[in-house]
């Protein structure tokens, strides 16, 4: 079984995972474990993105961004 430290943790933080620990009568690491294995067994759903813009003028090219970029720039 791998070992993990967590470094700087607040103090904030730690006494409410203390406190969750208490309320689910877990140890500190065993509630840590939970919280990981639930967030990380949870689907991600992807967000939903608008479709991307087309341009009239079609790609744009690095070249003028980078204009584009130094022109603000003045």
């Amino acid at each position: 079984m791998g070992t993990i430290v967590i470094r700087d943790l607040p103090d904030d933080l730690h006494e409410r995972l203390k406190a969750q620990a208490k309320r689910n009568h877990r140890s500190l690491t065993k509630e840590a474990v939970a919280l990981i294995e639930r967030q990380l067994s949870e689907p991600r759903a992807r967000p939903e993105l608008p479709p991307p813009v087309r341009l009239k003028a079609g790609p744009v090219t690095i070249r003028q961004i980078e204009a584009a970029i130094s022109k603000g720039r003045d």
